[in-house]
């Protein structure tokens, strides 16, 4: 197999079960808050793979996409590392749109850029990556229904 296509199947997976612990992330602030947290560090581990992903990516010099599309990931991983586990910054309930914002854009940008990778790989792939995509924005929208997301 091209090494390629097995970074790109790679990032597949890791896109996809950050899509699905997101979900769950969402479902446990509402349905068993205590283990929310564990959920998100776990969210937040698969910042790992990315990085080591995009920097190979980056070695091979595959287009800058490759790499930057998983670094924006990366991004917003750091970012929610640090206001939500370090500094625990409540920012979520009240708003603090000065976290909030750039959070949420980061966020969702990093996501459906990492979701257009997965379409080179195929329709298959991208849609696959839709539906986890749009199960964590169900998820998003049913904990914010409950005042928790």
């Amino acid at each position: 197999m091209e090494i390629n296509f097995i970074l790109d199947i790679m990032e597949f997976i890791i896109i996809n079960i950050f899509n699905l612990s997101v979900f769950a992330l969402f479902l446990s602030r509402v349905k068993n808050p205590g283990v929310s947290k564990k959920i998100g560090i776990f969210s937040l581990s698969l910042g790992i793979p990315t990085l080591i992903f995009a920097i190979i990516n980056l070695i091979l010099q595959r287009e800058w996409w490759y790499w930057f599309f998983p670094l924006l990931l990366v991004g917003f991983i750091l970012f929610s590392l640090i206001v939500d586990y370090v500094k625990k910054i409540e920012f979520r309930n009240p708003r603090k749109k000065s976290i909030l914002i750039p959070f949420l854009i980061l966020f969702y940008v990093s996501i459906i850029l990492m979701w257009g990778l997965t379409w080179a790989l195929g329709v298959i792939y991208g849609g696959i990556t839709a539906i986890t995509y749009f199960l964590h924005l169900f998820g998003a929208y049913y904990a914010g229904k409950h005042g928790v997301g």
